[in-house]
């Protein structure tokens, strides 16, 4: 290993290879923390050499002093699998190769959005001729092979982890800038040598210059031989990531089909030349080069690719274009199979969920989801839960919400009782809802407090009297006051008793689970729900209120929060004391202050509206299906609405 200021990263490296190999040796270029240090916590030899911005030259310098008969190399930013450790001696002991390729698993972005997968080669035997070269993305294949023309390699199925393209760690050390200069540099120095060029093109397109990487790979595509150099099959496809970025659609496929007649096995070409030819308006093209790419299954080890190319990613790729055809039984299909290939993924079930709703089959989904998922925990029926209701399936909801527990303690019945009437309230069925919440409020449990609020916000959305402490409830009453004309007085005066902290941000997208889970909910998520009640139960003149009152909130026209707590200030000024003499924060209801997640909340009142509308629209006195449903089905599955992926 090289390291520099690595000792956050390096302790997991270290600890994975502890019991997999005999030494461990680590040159340090320079690190001003403790990295040095925790190297020998854990038995490494430490060398110390001063950087001269080459990589090769320092990994040299290690292998100046390993007595090993291999040598696995590997980065602070990696760790060897659990698996690959109980391996990797097996596979040295009986391997006559002079070489052994591992699986780099490259986690990008925040580390949620999958990985790509490249065979590397990263163990090799021992031999004084054995030495890297490159300044950067320094390389030993060349020099085995200058030692014995006959050398063998193997690709194996161990792997290697590697973080250091998060975001995060991106950031902190400057990789992308780092790697420029020195390739540039290199480049500089070896203008012939293609491996170069690509490695700088690749920079070029991880920070969205396409053009110029493009440019790049062009210099580097011209100096090899596709047939023998291990990287061409990812230089097209980075070329066509390039075009794709540009919107040269038809260039992206024209290479893409001359790449295939190279690497006929490579899925993820097949899989872009769908993607491209959809671009395109071919849909029957990439329809059949989808599917040709699921047929084919993740490409051959030798080559480089994305998780789910060829399975889950490819089958959801495969149900958008179907979706778009107006094939929603295939594209539900497509989705069902991406969610099984990969139990995780969450937006193949939106969509599930959101085109059985719009094409009237919701009540299918529980029988569809217990006989083609497995359930297998209280936490997956949650999770399954979660995805209904933001999908606005509620009847399905409920159907799956009565069978969650056979046996449920009392607390657990509270919250099953209290998700229910949550349900029922997204349906506008108030008095459903008050027939869940009023037992859990009477028994004074730990759900007693929420559901003593939602009751209050109940008598409100029903314009009866609501009394009460529910800072929400208030704001409401207040707002609506002032909205028909209150002159300012009273309505201080209303708002004597508001003045509480703002609640910390939950997340906005979890109602199922969180109220499952026993949390409440902040204010602008209750909003949400109750203009989507107010939508189901035909309540337009409620829903307008409330739309006009969160837009003036997000105005910032709403009552100030200095009229709402005028006549509380000692009150308030105590409480600020008790928090290290500072006046807290204080909003006009929980979560009031946050408008992002107010506009959210507020977006998806409106779409679900606009939803309802259509639904309407589309429908004969009669209740058959109006000539137009089929353009208006497809109106609604394209309106905005939660989707699955991380924002």
């Amino acid at each position: 290993m090289i390291v520099k200021d690595e000792e956050e990263l390096l302790p997991h490296c270290l600890a994975s290879v502890q019991g997999a190999v005999d030494e461990i040796i680590v040159v340090d270029t320079g690190s001003s923390d403790r990295s040095a240090e925790i190297a020998q916590q854990y038995g490494a030899l430490v060398v110390r050499v001063e950087w001269c911005e080459d990589f090769a030259a320092a990994r040299n310098a290690g292998l100046e002093r390993a007595s090993g008969d291999w040598i696995l190399f590997l980065d602070a930013d990696e760790a060897l699998d659990r698996a690959a450790r109980e391996q990797i001696r097996s596979w040295t002991s009986v391997s006559g190769c002079d070489g052994l390729f591992l699986n780099i698993h490259n986690y990008t972005g925040t580390g949620q959005q999958g990985v790509t997968v490249n065979p590397v080669l990263r163990l090799f035997r021992n031999a004084p001729e054995h030495r890297f070269e490159g300044r950067i993305h320094e390389q030993i294949a060349a020099a085995i092979c200058r030692r014995n023309p006959e050398a063998a390699f193997h690709v194996t199925d161990m792997v290697i982890h590697h973080y250091g393209y998060q975001t995060a760690i991106v950031e902190r050390k400057d990789k992308v800038n780092r790697n420029v200069r020195l390739l540039q540099q290199a480049v500089e120095e070896e203008p012939d040598q293609p491996f170069h060029h690509y490695n700088l093109g690749v920079e070029y397109l991880r920070v969205g210059e396409a053009e110029r990487a493009l440019e790049t790979f062009g210099v580097a595509r011209m100096g090899i031989d596709p047939a023998v150099t291990s990287y061409a099959h990812l230089l097209f496809k980075y070329e066509v990531r390039c075009l794709q970025h540009l919107n040269r659609w038809q260039e992206a496929l024209d290479r893409i089909d001359a790449a295939l007649e190279l690497f006929p096995e490579y899925t993820d070409l097949m899989h872009h030349r769908g993607v491209c030819a959809d671009a395109l308006g071919d849909a029957d093209r990439a329809e059949y080069s989808l599917r040709e790419a699921v047929r084919m299954g993740p490409p051959p080890p030798i080559y480089h690719t994305e998780e789910g190319i060829g399975t889950y990613q490819t089958r959801y790729t495969l149900g958008r274009l179907l979706e778009g055809r107006a094939d929603l039984e295939g594209a539900v299909d497509a989705y069902v199979e991406a969610v099984r290939a990969k139990s995780s993924l969450l937006p193949p079930l939106y969509r599930i969920f959101r085109i059985m709703r719009v094409s009237g089959q919701e009540h299918k989904i529980p029988e569809l989801v217990r006989e083609r998922f497995a359930l297998s925990s209280e936490e997956a029926t949650h999770k399954v839960l979660g995805i209904l209701e933001q999908s606005r399936c509620y009847d399905a909801a409920l159907q799956l919400l009565s069978g969650i527990s056979s046996q449920p303690s009392a607390e657990m019945r509270e919250r099953l009782s209290v998700a229910e009437a949550m349900l029922q309230i997204q349906q506008g069925r108030w008095n459903k809802a008050r027939l869940k919440l009023e037992p859990v409020q009477r028994k004074k449990g730990m759900l007693a407090i929420s559901s003593a609020r939602w009751l209050e916000r109940l008598e409100w959305i029903e314009g009866k009297k609501a009394n009460g402490d529910d800072p929400l409830t208030l704001w409401l009453k207040r707002s609506s006051q002032v909205g028909e004309g209150t002159n300012e007085e009273s309505a201080v005066q209303t708002g004597r008793t508001v003045g509480l902290r703002a609640t910390k941000k939950k997340d906005m997208d979890s109602s199922i689970d969180g109220t499952v889970a026993g949390t409440e909910y902040d204010g602008w998520q209750a909003l949400g729900l109750m203009m989507e009640g107010c939508v189901q139960s035909g309540r337009w003149k409620e829903l307008h209120s409330l739309i006009q009152m969160c837009r003036q909130q997000l105005a910032g026209e709403g009552l100030s929060v200095e009229q709402s707590v005028r006549v509380g200030e000692k009150e308030k000024e105590m409480e600020g004391k008790k928090e290290n003499g500072k006046v807290s924060d204080i909003d006009s209801f929980p979560g009031a202050s946050d408008t992002l997640t107010g506009t959210s909340w507020l977006v998806k009142g409106l779409v679900s509206a606009a939803d309802h509308h259509l639904e309407v629209f589309a429908q004969h006195a009669d209740g058959q299906r109006h000539r137009c449903w089929p353009v208006v089905q497809h109106i609604r599955l394209e309106l905005p609405g939660a989707d699955g992926f991380e924002r």
